[in-house]
């Protein structure tokens, strides 16, 4: 009879260790299922904001383009007139306003968040992963040649057309002097080159290759 009763005890006892155990596994399946539902929230409110932020991005970059692309070709009509006739300031003008200098300015403050806080792990696409963690560094190898180019133009090119030339145009003389030197045909020459750094960037870079894939990675799948 003893045997009886400790044995059905003992049975009884592993059958509520048991169901215990069971508890407890449930719940903390309960548990991490209410924590990943809670990490895929934060994960999409994340990559709706990047998404946002590269979409404009795109916009700014195409902007850039365009601009950039308009700059080098009335930088070629300045350099070629030297080899056609004299340039006038007229002509220089003309062409001269159609050069827009413009920087691309970059929004990149959820990825700078999404890196310095360590929220990166909530992101479960790898490739996304490599996109955002490499592009500050994409971001600065392009904004180099375009900090090349506008420091020629406010260091040198700029200096010396204030220096040289009468923009009232009332020194003709003066204006005629310095349109018809070799130090003005050699800083248009450079003024073109640098730019045509900037449109090379934007050719072989892979900045706009960035953006376009991080647009693709975080596109709302709703």
């Amino acid at each position: 009879m003893e045997k009886n009763k400790t044995g059905k005890y003992l049975k009884y006892a592993i059958g509520e260790i048991v169901l215990v155990m069971i508890g407890i596994l449930l719940a903390l399946q309960v548990s991490d299922w209410n924590q990943d539902r809670k990490d895929r929230i934060s994960e999409r409110k994340i990559l709706n904001n990047i998404h946002r932020d590269f979409i404009q991005n795109k916009v700014n970059f195409d902007s850039v383009k365009v601009i950039n692309y308009k700059s080098l070709a009335a930088l070629d009509s300045i350099t070629s007139i030297p080899a056609e006739g004299r340039l006038t300031i007229e002509r220089y003008v003309e062409y001269d306003q159609r050069i827009k200098v413009i920087t691309y300015n970059a929004y990149s403050s959820t990825v700078d968040a999404v890196i310095n806080s360590n929220l990166l792990e909530l992101i479960q696409d790898e490739e996304l992963q490599k996109f955002l963690v490499s592009w500050k560094d994409v971001l600065i190898d392009f904004t180099e040649d375009e900090n090349f180019y506008i420091k020629f133009l406010t260091e040198q090119y700029q200096p010396f057309m204030i220096n040289n030339a009468d923009w009232k145009g009332k020194n003709i003389e003066m204006n005629n002097k310095v349109l018809s030197s070799i130090k003005f045909h050699n800083h248009q020459m450079m003024r073109r080159n640098k730019l045509q750094g900037v449109i090379t960037a934007i050719k072989e870079e892979p900045i706009e290759n960035h953006i376009n894939e991080i647009i693709r990675l975080t596109q709302p799948t709703d």
